[in-house]
């Protein structure tokens, strides 16, 4: 199994895109959560396919089974704005390298010269075994190498907070905890092309068991560590835990920890 090296180099992987502002774009509380998620998720895959000198997002470890640059966790903000449509947002993206086997990309958004949103986002390689199952998923590594200008303060220590979640949940209690949603994800419109849950879903489930309880507000911050998966026809429970929501399978194993403030720190 080949190892992705990341060496130090002037040169940075990044994408400058403008785009008009309409309503794909836009939610009644400005910038679309879900659109910010699902355009800056495409950039960092696009930019990793760059890194390794290729021309398509399509990775394959060195026996040619099909890799997936699986985001382990991304950080959201996105401060109050003025009205947004027909503005064009600037979009900025920049790819880093933190680990042997993590990248990490930053995303700033920004309106006339104002920045309206900005995200950090994480992933590493996996790849289904044999049996395909989305609760199976192994990570992997990509023939190639990417030399990349290390991570700053920022994203490292968005991974130590990362790391850090998946080291408190192997003691988190959830037997007294609200379960406050239930859901079955709907295949055509929650999973990706690879037949993983798509990762904004995460998102967009907690904000769905929000709006059951009462308590959605604009998200202003929303930063979630993925665990795991599910695999179609699966239900997923919503915990409460006070600071954050966690998302389960069916048997109570978390995929994901969520923490949202809905005001700027």
């Amino acid at each position: 199994m080949a190892v992705v090296a990341f060496a130090a180099r002037h040169d940075q992987v990044e994408t400058d895109v403008r785009i008009p502002l309409g309503m794909a774009q836009l939610s009644p509380d400005g910038l679309s959560e879900q659109w910010v998620l699902r355009f800056c998720g495409d950039r960092h895959w696009a930019l990793i396919a760059e890194a390794l000198g290729q021309h398509e997002a399509v990775f394959q470890a060195p026996d040619g089974r099909p890799v997936y640059a699986a985001f382990c966790a991304t950080s959201l903000r996105m401060p109050p704005s003025g009205p947004l449509l027909g503005k064009t947002v600037h979009v900025r993206s920049t790819l880093y390298g933190l680990t042997d086997t993590r990248t990490g990309s930053r995303h700033r958004l920004s309106v006339d010269g104002t920045v309206i949103a900005e995200l950090m986002m994480i992933s590493t390689f996996v790849s289904h075994d044999k049996s395909g199952c989305n609760n199976r998923i192994h990570r992997n590594s990509v023939l190639g190498q990417m030399s990349l200008p290390p991570a700053g303060t920022e994203l490292m220590a968005l991974d130590g907070q990362a790391r850090d979640t998946v080291r408190h949940l192997r003691g988190l209690d959830q037997t007294h905890a609200p379960e406050i949603h239930v859901e079955r994800p709907v295949p055509s419109l929650d999973f990706n092309a690879v037949g993983l849950l798509y990762f904004p879903t995460f998102s967009r489930i907690a904000e769905t068991a929000a709006w059951a309880t009462g308590q959605a507000a604009p998200v202003r911050q929303r930063a979630v560590v993925h665990l795991g998966n599910i695999n179609p026809g699966d239900t997923i429970r919503v915990f409460d835990h006070g600071a954050m929501q966690v998302l389960a399978r069916q048997d109570g194993s978390p995929i994901a920890v969520i923490r949202t403030n809905p005001a700027v720190a």
